[in-house]
């Protein structure tokens, strides 16, 4: 309890400090552990104790990202994201490895370094993200659909690091994998049964949200079963764990499992991340410096070009690709599970663990400035129209752009949502300009004008051809785009009225002060409206609306 004591305690204080100096938490965590360590301080010592909910720790992580699958969500990441993150994981791999292989490392052990390099932090770039209000820019969005994809390739990776302990004879091999197939359709089958027909009948819906306990005891239940299961085929607990959060995340149960087990996860999560610290040796990383200085550098630079690349491959422009190769570059929380995983089956040695958790430090600490050198990046976009001239139907000829009322910069939700709404006989005078040329069907087919192309750059707004009679609307998503938008609409056509969206409250002022003659805030449009729903239906309205 003691040692348990001193290592929440650090955690506390210490990722409350990074949080202050604008770094994560997790910085903060990972550096309490090895402070309290045996290698500094010698407050605490790797125990089973603290071995046992480091572990538990990870399997509850693992449980909560497999609540939140879901295929659906997959489809929303867009083809980009979703096809860019798995050549970003599977080329980070490969690369990894066969720089492993080339120091000399068997063929496991290079493997899970590899993997340990290809997976990012989820939890430190989307905080970043955030607090740079990036989250909706291109490259903000693109960055969290690799990590998710990231995510869910921590399960294969596990899954193959636990196959490469057999030491890849293939009737062993075939007996592993037969053995995991039989664990996973029992484990499947009987976890249904319980959520979908057992706990039902037993408690019932009412029941279960009457007694939130019950949803907990539930998750814990299938959780910890699960994990029980999969140690006794031979497999990484924190794999049966995501196995059962799958399950529980298609029930009925699962938002509220979600929400009521965040108090424990939290808990466990920061014993996980001050737990791994405790591996962490300054005296080893000092005396290894120039290695260490080297892997992070290689890291650094190898994930930045190999996502960039990626990205670049299906047609991202240069620098949002670049950009979001640098948000990305890190290293993250589940690769301390691969690391973990790997140790366990004697596949890499201490000092490999190590140097793990000392690089993985040196790059979350940098993400803050990986992050800001994003946003520099991004927004340097080129104004680079990639559709072919015969993609936009002669709608950009000098005739159709005379007729041009309304410009309309962003095909987002927004941007959709306003088209949709002005009649059908003002649509041919509106032109769309948006950068992603997949938009131009749509755009067209609701009877608009599209002119693909980055509207940051003079050239496309010369194109556009604007002049005083037109009104511009800046629909994008992210502040940042809107205000350089706004701000170079001025440049070319300084008597244009502008109306622009802000997204944040905080930023209203900065799209204002870049030209805009009408900004409209979100944030207080949305509490305004609420208000008004308010007065106006109070508890009468008893149905689902949506405004």
């Amino acid at each position: 309890m003691v040692d348990i004591l001193a290592l929440i305690g650090a955690a506390l204080a210490l990722g409350m400090l990074a949080e202050r100096l604008g770094a994560s938490a997790v910085l903060g965590y990972l550096v309490a552990g090895t402070l309290v360590g045996p290698n500094v301080l010698g407050l605490v010592s790797a125990g089973e104790g603290i071995d046992f909910l480091a572990e538990l720790g990870a399997s509850l992580l693992l449980f909560t990202i497999g609540t939140e699958f879901s295929f659906a969500r997959l489809r929303r990441l867009g083809r980009s994201a979703f096809i860019a993150g798995i050549i970003q994981v599977v080329l980070t791999i490969l690369v990894g490895t066969a720089v492993a292989r080339t120091l000399g490392l068997g063929g496991g052990a290079a493997f899970a370094l590899g993997a340990v390099v290809a997976l990012s932090s989820t939890a430190v770039v989307a905080r970043l993200l955030v607090d740079a209000r990036a989250l909706d820019s291109n490259y903000g969005r693109l960055s969290m659909g690799i990590l998710l994809v990231q995510d869910i390739a921590v399960v294969p990776i596990v899954l193959a690091i636990a196959f490469a302990e057999t030491g890849g004879e293939l009737g062993q091999l075939a007996w592993t994998a037969g053995r995991t197939a039989i664990f996973a359709g029992v484990v499947c089958v009987g976890f249904l049964l319980l959520v979908k027909l057992v706990v039902p009948a037993l408690l019932g819906a009412r029941a279960m949200a009457r007694n939130r306990e019950l949803a907990v005891l539930l998750a814990m239940v299938c959780a910890l079963g699960s994990a029980i299961g999969a140690e006794a085929a031979g497999l990484p607990p924190a794999l049966g764990a995501f196995v059962a959060g799958v399950l529980l995340g298609g029930s009925r149960f699962a938002t509220q499992i979600r929400a009521d087990v965040v108090p424990l996860h939290t808990l466990l999560l920061t014993v996980f991340f001050a737990g791994v610290g405790l591996a962490g040796d300054p005296r080893w990383a000092i005396a290894n410096i120039g290695t260490v200085l080297a892997v992070i550098a290689a890291v650094l630079v190898g994930k930045t070009l190999i996502t960039a690349l990626s990205l670049r491959a299906l047609g991202i422009t240069f620098a949002t690709a670049l950009a979001t190769g640098a948000a990305v570059a890190q290293i993250g929380e589940f690769s301390f599970i691969v690391a973990e995983s790997a140790r366990a089956r004697a596949l890499i040695d201490d000092d490999a663990f190590r140097l793990v958790v000392t690089v993985t430090v040196g790059t979350l600490a940098l993400s803050p400035a990986l992050i800001a050198l994003a946003g520099r990046i991004a927004r340097r976009t080129p104004a680079i129209d990639h559709t072919p001239p015969s993609q936009h139907g002669g709608e950009l000829d000098g005739q159709s752009l005379d007729r041009v009322e309304i410009v309309l910069v962003g095909f987002g939700p927004a941007g959709l949502a306003m088209l949709e709404e002005m009649p059908l006989e003002r649509r041919d005078r509106i032109l769309v300009i948006e950068s992603n040329p997949s938009a131009w069907p749509r755009i067209t087919g609701l009877g608009a004008i599209a002119l693909i192309g980055d509207a940051r750059r003079r050239e496309v707004l010369e194109h556009a051809k604007l002049d005083a009679r037109c009104t511009v609307v800046v629909s994008m998503s992210d502040p940042a785009a809107v205000a350089q938008v706004v701000s170079m609409v001025r440049a070319v056509a300084p008597g244009v009225r502008v109306i622009a969206r802000s997204r944040y409250h905080g930023a209203r002022e900065e799209i204002a002060a870049a030209g805009a003659m009408t900004v409209v805030d979100e944030e207080t449009l949305v509490g305004t409206r609420l208000a008004q729903e308010l007065a106006e239906n109070g508890d009468a309205s008893l149905n689902l609306r949506t405004l």
